[in-house]
């Protein structure tokens, strides 16, 4: 996808789709960490139901919550990047049309 940025001449926004891109890399690979602490804490809570593993579950379930919610925003403003690129390439689209 970057290489269709640079042929379009948005080569300003490639850096910053490149971090956002990394960004969301990241916080895939602390969702996929915490859903495995998730699990086991699961298992624990339903071997042994007791204060402690309950709270370790909800815990780990809040972790992911809010990893979940960084995601969202994160992928909230690729749209929004992704939106701005669509309204200003049609905006030379139709400029060209007009001449």
């Amino acid at each position: 996808m970057l290489e269709w940025f640079k042929t379009k001449g948005l080569s300003h926004s490639v850096d910053e789709i490149d971090e956002l891109a990394q960004t969301i890399n990241e916080q895939g690979s602390e969702q996929r960490k915490a859903m495995g602490v998730f699990s086991r804490a699961m298992n624990n809570f339903a071997t042994d139901r007791s204060l402690e593993t309950c709270l370790e579950a909800l815990n780990a379930s809040m972790q992911i919550a809010n990893i979940r919610s960084k995601l969202v925003e994160s992928y909230e403003y690729y749209a929004r990047l992704l939106e701005r690129e669509l309204t200003r390439l049609n905006r030379l689209q139709n400029k060209d049309k007009q001449t």
